[in-house]
């Protein structure tokens, strides 16, 4: 029903380990079917911060998956992708409520699969009549990961406290024009609350009216993410406070994110539309 695409025009802003604690908050607090996915290699991106699978070095089982982009796309491209055997590539994170669509595989005899920007709208149609929710990690934004952007309902600008990158972000006239018609929601990820780049002194600066939401860094999240358990991680935060310190912190800022995504996506009214008439 929504595409949600989290996207950076810098490296170093959190944007993937946002999009992934987004998923699983609203995964884990919200009654819709939501999917994560992203553009780069299995085993890459979001993946990183979870036990989903071993990349396969064996070519003949590459072409043998089942599950990720390759089989999607093996689909696709015969024709027989439907929104049932979309879910169907896809790896499970929370039963019902959260997928994965993995990467593709690195193929060295054959090339790699690879969409073109005439097929990226159609799939991204069965995807969304899927699922109720698509979250997609756009990274720093590559051609393909652009041309996507463009099929999106919201996105998700993830910037750092570099206030040289920030002028470069609220000064550059094409990308105030790519995002004239959408929903936009600004994050300031790995956030230091001792620095003067704040979201405050940012909107001052540039006249910003919407809110600039803070994503502070947090050292038990980044051991969470390094041992592939960020889901585990966010089901004990989930309802921290800020009493609770950096880790109550944390989980604040990303459930209020979650609250902006969800209304912005409009499935905030669609949810309270269920409740009212259960």
């Amino acid at each position: 029903m929504s595409i949600v695409t989290f996207w950076s025009p810098y490296q170093r802003s959190g944007t993937t380990s946002n999009m992934m604690s987004v998923a699983y908050m609203i995964g884990l607090s919200e009654r819709v079917r939501s999917l994560v996915m992203h553009m780069d290699y299995a085993g890459e991106s979001c993946e990183l911060g979870m036990p989903v699978r071993e990349t396969n070095t064996d070519f003949v089982m590459d072409q043998l998956s089942t599950t990720g982009w390759d089989a999607m796309f093996r689909l696709y491209s015969s024709g027989s992708l439907t929104k049932e055997k979309f879910r169907d590539c896809t790896v499970p994170l929370l039963r019902d409520q959260l997928d994965l669509l993995p990467g593709k595989y690195r193929l060295p005899f054959t090339g790699e699969m690879d969409l073109s920007s005439k097929q990226i709208s159609p799939v991204f149609k069965i995807a969304n009549a899927a699922y109720d929710l698509i979250l997609l990690d756009a990274g720093n934004g590559e051609s393909k990961e652009r041309e996507i952007m463009k099929d999106s309902d919201v996105v998700v600008v993830n910037l750092n406290q570099n206030m040289r990158e920030v002028e470069r972000f609220f000064t550059n006239t094409k990308w105030k024009q790519e995002w004239e018609q959408k929903k936009m929601i600004i994050s300031l990820g790995l956030y230091d609350r001792d620095s003067n780049c704040t979201p405050a002194n940012i909107k001052r600066r540039f006249g910003y009216k919407d809110p600039i939401l803070p994503i502070p860094y947090c050292s038990p999240y980044r051991d969470a993410w390094n041992r592939r358990d960020i889901g585990t991680y966010i089901h004990q935060t989930i309802n921290m406070d800020k009493k609770s310190g950096e880790m109550g912190e944390l989980a604040v800022s990303i459930r209020e994110l979650s609250k902006f995504i969800m209304e912005s996506a409009g499935l905030r009214s669609i949810l309270k539309q269920l409740e009212r008439g259960a």
